[in-house]
């Protein structure tokens, strides 16, 4: 082939996973190209029919309904807090704190005063970055007036569990708290807290949550529509040589309604600490609020969640990476891309390795709705799907543990969420989700360069070597390319990979005339650096070098390359800081 001439593969199944395990079946010797591919998800483990679940699929679509009425544009809530300890210490009400005769504070207790509530409000109580409260120790409490009758109180669940992972920027802010509750549409609330053993913590603070009214509302569908159209896409298209280009099979994507339809601020959120990492698994939780919400109410719902977790527990964005309401509809939670692997803060310490979808509802008190159930079937078959995850697996690494592909919040913490009701259903979700799954076609290893939503290429001009970074523009158009990388040898070749260096960006693999390596780090903005490290001298005797992310679960990213005497497949296991050590794959 002409050294000008460059090969594609279809970028619909770029960089999908690891055809290694069809080499180790096979004759080395009859390898004559690597690429990444993937074996169809396995349906093994589902014991209901096919056919059933999707009847169930199709009834949820049409009970999820095509329109919803919501606010057209940002609405923002409000956040009132009100000290309930000074900062520096317990045992006496807030300096400058209002006092009735029921409000009383002890060591050990403090009970607030009557509050306001506007709006379908919500609560929670947060205190002092850095102090740690086992959730035994601690019992907060809620009640609400109505009409000048009070409720019963009710307890404002404290996970401490559900946060931000420690050490990051995230969490370098973060109060520990409460999860909101949202209380409705109330006149008055107030708090109780007791401790056991302990001090009242310091800084103690009940927040108080306005959603914000809708203002002006409009009929629309989902924003992020169903790629369902698309789904069982199939037969070969010749390409050129030996290389044969394949639609992509897809598992379909449900309907999700944006960021943009609940009304979410933008300037909330802290845009500097967005992260993306790995998916390995899914977690269902619930957000412990009242069950008896309308349609109309769900965005100022979410709004309360993610002004809460914003304002009050310091969060750089709404924890969860979805949520779900009780009629079906999937919402679009965190920032960043719901088809990319974005850090959450949902699960203490599996935050980097796994998405979460979050109830509207408390499911230790009701059963979730069958199209509530669905909703997370369809929605965990297409994300699971998009990260090479088979929605039936009973062993996937998720940080320092092993779980199955989709698990309760308690399955990781000692916790209640997502309910005794939701969680008895998880049964169904993995039932539902493992059926739906068609293939793996989408974004598994990193591909965006530029910071856009659609995934890139990197191109050599055969003239002096130089690269290019050429946007996509979403499959159906190619942006104007601008340069990667300078100063390639004109007898080089060059391979992009996931980030090989640590610092989370994609690097270059360049390939010297001689067959030696050097590794030249991402910059995150589209180009590349100069090279880093020393002569990666044992790709010397190698050819066909592609990128295939982690291979062997250690959470860094591999390379795999053929031997050019004995045609041996070897594994190029990466340890983070650009160096790598081989193992040998398979022999002729």
């Amino acid at each position: 082939m002409p050294p000008s001439k460059i090969r594609f593969v279809t970028l619909c199944q770029q960089l999908l996973a690891l055809a290694v395990v069809l080499a180790v079946l096979t004759p080395a010797a009859s390898v004559i190209s690597l690429d990444v591919a993937h074996e169809s998800p396995a349906t093994a483990g589902a014991d209901v029919p096919v056919d059933d679940i999707s009847a169930a699929l199709r009834a949820y679509t049409r009970e999820l309904g095509r329109t919803s009425e919501v606010p057209d544009h940002p609405v923002d809530p409000t956040v009132v807090e009100h000290a309930l300890t000074p900062a520096g210490g317990a045992g006496r009400t807030a300096r400058g704190a209002r006092t009735k005769a029921d409000a009383v504070a002890s060591a050990h207790s403090v009970t607030s005063v009557a509050e306001p509530v506007v709006g379908y409000g919500a609560v929670g109580v947060t205190w002092a970055h850095g102090t740690v409260v086992d959730e035994a120790d601690l019992r907060a409490q809620v009640r609400t007036r109505t009409a000048g009758a009070w409720s019963g109180w009710m307890d404002l669940e404290y996970d401490a569990e559900h946060g931000p992972t420690p050490g990051s920027a995230e969490a370098r802010h973060s109060r520990p708290g409460t999860d909101a509750l949202l209380v409705g549409d109330v006149d008055d609330v107030q708090v109780k807290v007791t401790t056991t053993d302990v001090a009242l913590p310091r800084d103690l603070r009940l927040a108080v949550v306005d959603p914000g009214a809708d203002g002006r509302t409009s009929t629309q569908r989902p924003a992020l529509e169903t790629s369902a159209g698309k789904a069982d896409q199939a037969g070969p298209a010749k390409g050129d040589g030996d290389i044969a280009l394949r639609a992509a099979t897809y598992t379909p994507r449900p309907e999700i309604y944006s960021r943009a339809q609940w009304g979410a601020d933008e300037s909330m959120r802290d845009a500097g600490s967005l992260r993306y990492f790995e998916v390995h698994a899914g977690f269902v939780h619930h957000t412990v609020n009242a069950n008896d919400y309308t349609r109309d109410e769900v965005p100022g719902i979410i709004r309360s969640i993610y002004a809460y977790h914003t304002k009050s527990r310091g969060w750089s964005d709404i924890g969860y990476n979805y949520l779900v309401d009780r009629f079906g509809r999937i919402w679009e939670g965190r920032y960043g891309g719901i088809d990319r692997p974005v850090v959450g803060a949902h699960t203490l310490n599996y935050n980097d390795y796994a998405f979460a979808m979050s109830a509207i509802g408390n499911y230790d008190v009701k059963q979730p709705s069958s199209a509530m159930v669905e909703a997370y079937g369809a929605l965990f078959a297409w994300k699971l799907s998009l990260h090479g995850v088979d929605a039936s697996s009973t062993s996937q690494v998720v940080g320092s543990r092993t779980f199955p592909a989709i698990n309760g919040h308690r399955d990781a913490a000692a916790t209640a969420c997502p309910g005794r009701y939701l969680y008895a259903r998880l049964g169904d979700i993995r039932r539902i989700a493992a059926a739906a799954q068609r293939g793996w076609a989408g974004r598994e290893l990193e591909s965006d360069l530029v910071g856009t939503d659609h995934p890139d290429l990197v191109v050599r001009r055969a003239s002096d070597g130089q690269a290019f970074v050429v946007p996509t523009g979403g499959l159906t158009a190619f942006g104007r390319s601008s340069t990667a990388a300078t100063g390639l040898p004109s007898r080089s070749s060059a391979v992009v990979s996931p980030d090989l260096t640590g610092d989370g960006q994609a690097d270059l693999l360049v390939r010297l005339a001689d067959g030696t390596a050097v590794l030249r780090p991402g910059t995150g903005s589209g180009t590349f650096g100069e090279p880093a490290g020393a002569v990666l001298k044992r790709f010397a005797a190698h050819s066909l070098v592609t990128a295939v992310g982690d291979v062997n679960g250690d959470h860094r990213n591999d390379l795999v390359a053929r031997r050019t005497d004995n045609r041996r497949l070897d594994v190029f296991l990466g340890r983070g800081n650009g160096t790598f050590k081989v193992r040998h794959l398979a022999t002729s």
